[in-house]
């Protein structure tokens, strides 16, 4: 929408990410700023938001302000912690906004959710995921400045089974969509049972994990690392490989990784790396 207008949305789930994206109106579009919010906070707490003090809440609900803008790489998009010295400058200006949610009874129902493939929702709850946390460099320092100190001694897991076949059957109902010729052939029950089992088999897998061991994680002289460095060393250097490694022996391990090993490892190098 343009400045000085209304945009309606509906929306039911608290935990829907609200994304305003402000773009340049001359000439290509060109992403001036973005600001980022989960929805809930609108009802609990609504100055958990980068904002220019003073938020103004009316009676009816709705905020109103000045809201603070992050620029393309989500640089000071989230609130790490409260209070006016906290909450920063706008990385790429301001934008002025009205914000309200309230329940309208008299709308009709919302129409049926479009039809996704579990990764496809995987996806999206990675995308909502990425905006909650921002800048990865910011969080980083963020996470580092807490008062914790972290150390473990040898972590080992054993007979661990972790079922991936809901990633790569497709929509619910597409194994049936697939038999339906097939089964109307079959004459009894347990024959038109023991296809679909024998159809179901053949895009079942589950990831047996017999023994996966992972080294201490703790400073030099045995004592605690701040909680970057200690996620760094047990989850992205020894737990993440290690697991997928596990995932390359399996039938449809191999399908697996070419789904998810780039998305997984990108995140966690760019985790490690504080690159974002």
């Amino acid at each position: 929408w343009v400045f000085d207008d209304e945009v309606l949305l509906r929306i039911s789930d608290p935990s829907t990410v609200l994304h305003v994206c402000v773009y340049s109106s001359v000439g290509r579009d060109r992403l001036l700023g973005q600001w980022v919010l989960t929805l809930k906070y609108l009802v609990t707490q609504p100055d958990y938001c980068k904002h220019a003090p003073p938020l103004t809440r009316s009676r009816d609900g709705s905020i109103s302000g000045t809201f603070y803008l992050s620029d393309a790489k989500l640089r000071g998009s989230a609130v790490r912690a409260l209070g006016p010295s906290e909450l920063g400058k706008g990385f790429s200006g301001e934008v002025d906004m009205r914000l309200h949610w309230m329940h309208a009874a008299s709308l009709p129902p919302p129409p049926p959710p479009k039809r996704r493939t579990a990764m496809e929702q995987l996806n999206e709850n990675s995308g909502e995921t990425a905006l909650r946390l921002g800048n990865v460099r910011e969080l980083r320092t963020a996470l580092s400045s807490l008062p914790l100190r972290l150390s473990c001694g040898e972590v080992s897991f054993r007979d661990v089974s972790v079922g991936i076949k809901d990633l790569f059957t497709g929509y619910k109902g597409d194994i049936e969509m697939d038999l339906r010729d097939e089964l109307a052939n079959c004459r009894s029950t347990s024959s038109r049972d023991r296809l679909y089992e024998d159809r179901a088999e053949e895009v079942t897998d589950v990831v047996n994990m017999k023994d996966l061991f992972l080294h201490p994680v703790a400073a030099k002289d045995g004592s605690g690392l701040d909680l970057t460095a200690f996620l760094d060393g047990l989850l992205f250097d020894q737990l993440v490989p290690e697991a997928l490694k596990e995932v390359f022996g399996t039938g449809l391990g191999g399908q697996a990784i070419g789904q998810i090993l780039g998305g997984v490892a990108a995140r966690s190098a760019e985790w490690a790396r504080g690159v974002r």
